[in-house]
């Protein structure tokens, strides 16, 4: 069964910054003793939902709700700023880079979240903070993730233009990200 989950997609100009800045950032990571398993740049992107394993018939349900809500949303202007980690810098599980985005993008997440509860699936009870994942702490280090993990740096902005249901596949060499649909955001009809 397939694992899905729907994102966005930063331009290519963006997501190279952001790969930029991680690798500035891993040196100190690695040297203070966290075991990071870095995200690669062809796999950063913005989580609108995790799905999960589905029957491969309830792909095409899923892409079907998402175009209905791509429909009604126009591509939103996102910026990449800054990093962070969840739950917290002092006990970092997740490292992420920050995004700066209009209210659109959280009422598409919503309304994708309501779409999605509406095909049966469960409620997502987490709030919705839009980053895109760059690693995932295995182990800490002795020195505070605060005092090594810290950017404001401003990575580029771009539009957000398309909802991408993708499936992960399990890998020897990590996780593999395969777009099964790419659902464009605004009603084409309306020009």
């Amino acid at each position: 069964m397939p694992r899905i989950f729907l994102a966005l997609n930063f331009s290519v100009a963006v997501t190279r910054k952001i790969a930029e800045e991680v690798e500035r950032l891993k040196p100190a990571m690695h040297e203070a003793g966290y075991r990071v398993a870095w995200v690669p740049a062809a796999n950063l992107h913005l989580t609108l939902r995790f799905i999960g394993s589905i029957g491969e018939e309830l792909v095409e349900g899923v892409t079907g709700a998402c175009g209905r809500v791509a429909a009604r949303h126009q591509p939103i202007e996102a910026r990449a700023v800054g990093v962070g980690a969840f739950p917290s810098l002092t006990k970092p599980n997740v490292l992420w880079a920050g995004v700066q985005a209009p209210q659109a993008l959280s009422a598409l997440q919503r309304e994708i979240e309501a779409a999605m509860v509406e095909l049966g699936f469960e409620k997502e009870e987490r709030a919705f903070h839009p980053h895109v994942t760059v690693g995932r702490v295995k182990e800490s280090g002795g020195t505070a993730a605060a005092e090594l993990w810290k950017s404001d740096a401003a990575m580029g902005s771009s539009p957000l233009s398309e909802i991408v249901v993708y499936e992960s596949r399990t890998r020897s060499a990590g996780a593999e990200y395969v777009a099964r649909a790419r659902v464009p955001l605004g009603n084409k009809e309306r020009g």
